[in-house]
């Protein structure tokens, strides 16, 4: 704490030597204070010794005694002039103090203006930084909050995430396996295709041979059917006799009978060949076409699955943008972290700046309170010189006057100090419970 204490110097006058000549008794009287000058005739009656008070005054307490009363009246008048000439040159004296005393207050309330200046410039400041402390402290809550929603959010996305993968590594695997198969299933199915094609030719090929063959078995059918008429005209035609005719009738006859038994059986086996062959080839088609379509339903089906796995990877891909952009607002959300970070710190340096300024601000305080106590002891001093001189009053009252101001205004001083103390005290306290706060 600052704290001014001051008091005036005494004001003493010395003794000429002829007065010190003439009224010297011994080196106890060897200086005078003003009360002597300001005492009147009466003083050398009771005239006191010097001595130095507690407060800073001289004070006389010597008792002169004389043996002469015959040289009173002269005594009286050197007393006056000396006391008139001693007043002159205190006057002056008192008078360069007072223009000394008034530029100084003059100096010292511009001082106290520009103090009060900046005591208001820094009152709005703290108004205007506890307005932003609150504010702050309201967003930095809401921030807290939302970092913490956001913290949770971020841990179960990130156990989502994590699960997520483990299904999209599942997910690839089979989609890599389904690849796969349907990369063998389309080599089989473009195998069994050009099978198909070669059994179609195939079967082109047997119809052409099948028609070819019942064409010729038309065409022999016509010629046994026109031999068989020509040997019997050639029979009916020929000129025999009887016995040669029934032996070559019963002849022909047999072999006619050979014949187309002959023919009859290798017709019949033809017949059965062919028809066997043909059933064969169809069975042999009938199972190839169930087989084909067997092949094209497990085809079809292989289509469901890959168009299924399709939009499952589609549905993957859209979960694993959204997460990205998940991931991308955590980051957000940790340089939004980072910034409250700062700005807690921000704060915390403003709060230390105004808990430095409160206290050069209380410094200053003090030093105006000083000043101002000073400048209130030197007018109450100029005011007792000015009502002594008006009252004519005797420097014995001037003297106790100034005694008790200056005590009075050391007992102000001294409670203006502790006030300031506490106020001081008080306004720590309330920066250091502001400074902890969170």
């Amino acid at each position: 704490m600052l704290t001014t204490e001051f008091s005036l110097p005494p004001i003493k006058a010395e003794r000429s030597p002829s007065y010190c000549s003439q009224f010297s008794t011994g080196p106890a009287n060897m200086s005078y204070t003003v009360e002597h000058h300001f005492m009147g005739p009466s003083s050398y009656r009771k005239a006191r010794p010097a001595s130095v008070s507690s407060s800073g005054f001289h004070s006389q307490r010597r008792r002169l005694t004389y043996s002469q009363p015959s040289s009173v009246d002269s005594l009286e008048t050197f007393n006056g002039d000396m006391t008139r000439k001693s007043e002159k040159e205190i006057l002056q004296a008192l008078n360069d103090r007072f223009a000394g005393y008034i530029d100084k207050v003059r100096n010292l309330e511009m001082h106290n203006r520009n103090l009060e200046a900046e005591a208001a410039a820094l009152r709005q400041s703290q108004a205007g930084r506890a307005s932003v402390g609150e504010h702050y402290e309201r967003e930095l809550g809401d921030l807290r909050g939302l970092l913490q929603q956001l913290t949770g959010e971020k841990a179960r996305a990130a156990l989502e995430h994590e699960h997520l993968e483990e299904d999209i590594q599942h997910l690839r695997v089979r989609l890599e396996d389904e690849a796969r198969n349907r990369e063998e299933l389309e080599a089989a199915a473009r195998a069994m295709k050009k099978y198909v094609e070669e059994c179609r030719l195939v079967r082109l090929e047997l119809d052409k041979k099948l028609h070819a063959l019942e064409e010729e078995a038309v065409f022999l059918k016509k010629n046994h059917e026109e031999e068989v008429v020509e040997l019997m005209a050639q029979i009916q035609n020929a000129q025999v006799s009887f016995d040669l005719r029934d032996t070559l009738k019963a002849d022909v006859t047999t072999a006619l009978r050979e014949i187309r038994a002959q023919l009859d059986s290798h017709a019949s086996k033809s017949a059965v060949h062919a028809e066997e062959w043909f059933k064969g080839e169809l069975d042999q088609k009938g199972g190839e076409s169930l087989l084909n379509a067997q092949k094209s339903q497990q085809i079809a089906e292989y289509r469901r699955q890959l168009q299924s796995r399709t939009i499952e990877l589609e549905t993957l891909r859209g979960t694993k943008e959204s997460l990205e952009r998940q991931h991308m607002e955590k980051i957000c959300a940790f340089i939004l972290q980072e910034t409250i970070n700062q700005l807690d710190n921000e704060l915390k340096t403003t709060k230390w700046e105004m808990a430095s300024q409160l206290k050069d601000y209380q410094e200053l305080l003090n030093v105006k309170m000083a000043l101002d106590i000073e400048i209130a002891a030197y007018r109450k001093l100029l005011e007792g010189e000015e009502n002594r001189f008006v009252s004519g009053g005797g420097p014995y009252s001037y003297l106790e006057s100034r005694v008790s101001a200056h005590l009075k205004v050391k007992a102000e001083e001294i409670s203006d100090t502790v006030i300031v103390e506490e106020q001081t005290d008080e306004t720590q306290k309330d920066l250091n419970f502001a400074c902890c706060a969170p």
